[in-house]
């Protein structure tokens, strides 16, 4: 369990996912969003890492546009 320990946002595609839901955003940066799919389809602890800065950006977030921003990087159907 100790994956869960720690900053989420301190790996490579955690801080990508924190730079692509920051809520000054003024929409979807669907270049970082692409290249957050490209780390996490390239690295073995990327989408664990990915997934752990989602959660991190969805739970008890009360953000509504961070939370939409990070759900969007989550369905980007087009690099499944």
């Amino acid at each position: 369990m100790e994956f869960l320990l720690g900053n989420p946002f301190s790996s490579p595609v955690g801080q990508l996912i924190e730079r692509a839901t920051n809520s000054s955003l003024p929409s979807e940066d669907w270049e970082l969003n692409m290249e957050i799919c490209d780390i996490i389809n390239s690295s073995e602890e990327g989408p664990r890492d990915a997934v752990r800065a989602i959660k991190k950006r969805i739970v008890a977030n009360k953000n509504f546009k961070e939370i939409m921003l990070a759900l969007t990087v989550k369905m980007d159907p087009s690099r499944s």
